[in-house]
């Protein structure tokens, strides 16, 4: 083979400009989840030579946290403002009204 068709037989498959979108492209994502985690942690440092994987586990229990505490803070609001209609002030008024009560001898 000469060296025209050798270059050609082991070329790349995609063209440059191609290549060079996909690495753009992942770069634009490697700094918006570098920002994103910066915001997301309270402003703590992140190690900024971490891989692109490494910064994808970080930003979904991230969210992973960020989700269960708002349904803890939910919760407890939904607890904290619930009206309870069946209180009993005295062992008589619960007497009255045919309450269970148990108590430890």
């Amino acid at each position: 083979l000469d060296r025209r068709s050798r270059r050609m037989l082991f070329a790349p498959r995609t063209p440059r400009w191609r290549r060079r979108k996909i690495a753009y492209a992942r770069l634009a994502m490697d700094a918006c989840l570098q920002k994103g985690l910066f915001f997301c942690s309270a402003g703590v440092e992140q190690d900024e030579n971490a891989t692109l994987p490494h910064k994808l586990l970080l930003f979904g229990f991230g969210f992973f946290i960020l989700i269960s505490v708002s349904a803890y803070v939910a919760n407890l609001a939904a607890f904290l403002t619930k009206s309870t209609i069946d209180s009993v002030s005295t062992m008589d008024a619960a007497i009255q009204a045919g309450l269970t009560i148990c108590a430890h001898p």
